[in-house]
């Protein structure tokens, strides 16, 4: 058995993710989202806003001593508000960086502790942002809080060996992709956001990627992990 754990999974990468990981033979998919969108009876659904870390912290991972592999997928994440800083709300600061930052770090931690020991190969997938590896205005804690992100993915690594069969971890940049998240950024103000006609012109000229496609990258990185000696990948150069 694969097991997988996937936030975010109700749409765009993490729906994409889930949906072609139910495909494979023996595999079950634990979600975690605020709504469910997948029908299948290898697919469990875990209500609960991924923002409220009280609620984060109550999550218990099923653990499954008969898997093969088991898989963690951090894909849930917010932009925010895009404004530079100055206008944007404290509410929204602290909900980017609880969704994109601390519930991923509280989720690999449950996630160790539930398999370490244990004879099974772990795989944590973060999804990063090319946001995180360069600065973009109005992004400022959306590109730090994927920052941090990378970095912790790193960090995790290295405590584990960068040479370990049992526990890889990667943080992945996707590319630009065709989601919710772009599309709220194209109904931002142009005097909020410099880039504005920029990200108009990738869903008018057709250059957005499409989750189904970002799933699959990641699905073959999940496959075949070893292949991948660097921890931060992008989906482009997969």
């Amino acid at each position: 058995m694969i097991a997988f754990y996937i936030t975010g999974s109700s749409s765009g990468i993490g729906k994409a993710i889930a949906e072609q990981a139910l495909q494979i033979e023996d595999s079950i998919v634990y979600g975690f989202s605020r709504t469910c969108s997948i029908e299948n009876p290898n697919y469990k659904h875990v209500t609960i806003d991924l923002s409220n870390i009280e609620e984060v912290l109550s999550i218990t991972l099923k653990n499954h001593p008969g898997a093969y592999k088991v898989v963690l997928i951090n894909n849930a994440g917010i932009i925010g508000d895009v404004k530079p800083i100055g206008k944007q709300s404290n509410e929204s600061i602290v909900n980017v960086f609880n969704l994109n930052t601390i519930c991923p770090a509280i989720l690999s931690n449950k996630f160790i502790q539930a398999y370490k020991g244990e004879d099974v190969s772990m795989v944590i997938i973060n999804i990063s942002s090319g946001a995180a590896r360069r600065p973009i205005e109005s992004w400022a804690t959306y590109c730090a809080s994927k920052a941090a992100i990378d970095m912790f993915s790193q960090v995790q690594q290295a405590e584990n060996g960068y040479d370990s069969k049992n526990l890889k971890i990667f943080s992945i940049a996707p590319g630009i992709v065709d989601t919710n998240m772009q599309e709220q950024i194209r109904t931002t103000k142009p005097q909020d956001f410099p880039h504005l006609e920029k990200f108009i012109g990738y869903k008018t000229k057709g250059q957005l990627f499409s989750p189904d496609l970002v799933a699959k990258k990641i699905l073959e990185v999940i496959d075949k992990p070893e292949v991948h000696q660097n921890v931060l990948l992008d989906v482009r150069q997969l």
